[in-house]
């Protein structure tokens, strides 16, 4: 039986460290399953299509992302025997801080297609399908939503009023329970950041289970060495008065960027 695991996000759920934990242990994790990471989704335009979609969500660009995943997988070998793991947030949709009027809600379509693509790819033979989606609390989530797109676009919005044009999405477990009603014979499951923190694999633990190696392998996998460090809260102030600023964009980047370098250094104890 080929065994997939389809890890669909969400966004600032630990997705970072799961993935790390996913590439670290890859030699091991290679004669079981095939890999799929980021570097690979993004370079073949498959997560530009997924965001794409639950931009638009016409019949045509579902359609796109369908045909793209199917001859992606085709390009894959899994030998006989091997399954198939996949890690990528964007393929539940768009970054719901980019896209506040959808949110997520192209995830259950979006992950329909993929499964489909997958029972494509594995026709005639038996697959066991697994969904798993990383959940975070709410205020933790926001926070870390609101803390990212300080860094990476000009938002001007404090927390407060960032918090209040978010209020109006559904909560991940939300849209985790879309997603299983959508698919029914399919298993769905759900952890929480804040409890695979207290792990000793962190958001790689479930990973770690699926996997399911045999002792003395599991005994060599390794925690990930990748994880996304909230920036401290007067950073974070630095960087909200610079996006108000009058900055042109060229001068804006270069100093965001500097202060985040300052600040990441300070956290790892390197200058």
């Amino acid at each position: 039986m080929r065994r997939v695991l389809l890890h669909l996000g969400l966004h600032k759920t630990g997705t970072t460290a799961a993935q790390s934990f996913l590439y670290d242990n890859r030699e091991l994790i290679w004669p079981h399953f095939s890999l799929i990471l980021p570097y690979r989704t993004r370079n073949s335009g498959l997560s530009r299509a997924a965001t794409t979609h639950s931009i638009y969500g016409t019949v045509g660009t579902l359609s796109e992302f369908g045909t793209r995943m199917r001859a992606f997988l085709e390009t894959l070998d899994f030998g006989t025997r091997r399954g198939l793991i996949v890690s990528e947030e964007n393929f539940a949709g768009l970054r719901p801080s980019r896209n506040i009027e959808q949110g997520y809600a192209a995830a259950p379509e979006l992950a329909a297609c993929m499964v489909d693509a997958v029972r494509h790819r594995f026709d005639q033979q038996e697959a066991e399908i697994t969904i798993y989606l990383s959940l975070r609390q709410r205020g933790g989530w926001l926070r870390s939503l609101w803390a990212h797109d300080l860094e990476r676009i000009r938002q001007v919005h404090d927390f407060e009023a960032f918090r209040a044009s978010m209020n109006h999405l559904p909560s991940l477990q939300d849209t985790a329970d879309q997603i299983r009603d959508r698919l029914p014979s399919v298993t769905v499951k759900t952890g929480w950041l804040e409890e695979l923190q207290l792990q000793r694999f962190g958001p790689g633990t479930p990973f770690a289970e699926f996997l399911n190696l045999s002792r003395d392998k599991t005994k060599r996998l390794v925690p990930p060495s990748r994880v996304n460090n909230r920036l401290p809260e007067d950073v974070l102030a630095e960087l909200l008065d610079l996006n108000r600023s009058r900055l042109d964009e060229a001068a804006l980047i270069a100093q965001k960027t500097a202060i985040i370098e300052r600040a990441k250094g300070a956290l790892t104890g390197t200058t």
